[in-house]
């Protein structure tokens, strides 16, 4: 099968184009903005830092979606930043056209989409 990457942490997201081996990207939100932020969604001392929709996560996300289209690699995003509807126009805005989410939250994640 092809091989892909997870981009997760800062360091691929600021230069995906050292990966252009990889056959797809999968930006991972949920450690990409733990990592971003410095922050944990399990720590609580830290947790209200612990933000997806952040600047800076966003234009990461939308760095890496531009780097796609231009080296055409397919890139998704996984995690709960996909399957939150109030993040859905960012994500699109970002450029991204590929969202991995739970079977349960597919319905909900379409019909905000269908409403975007």
């Amino acid at each position: 099968p092809p091989l892909g990457i997870m981009v997760e942490v800062p360091a691929v997201a600021i230069a995906p184009d050292l990966f252009t081996q990889a056959a797809f990207f999968s930006i991972g939100s949920n450690d990409l903005t733990q990592y971003v932020t410095a922050s944990s969604r399990d720590d609580s001392r830290v947790a209200t830092l612990n933000d997806p929709s952040h600047p800076a996560v966003l234009r990461l996300i939308g760095q890496v979606a531009r780097f796609g289209r231009e080296a055409k690699i397919p890139v998704s995003l996984c995690g709960d930043m996909a399957s939150e509807p109030k993040h859905l126009k960012a994500l699109i805005e970002a450029g991204l056209t590929s969202l991995s989410v739970a079977p349960a939250r597919v319905a909900r994640v379409k019909a905000a989409l269908a409403e975007i």
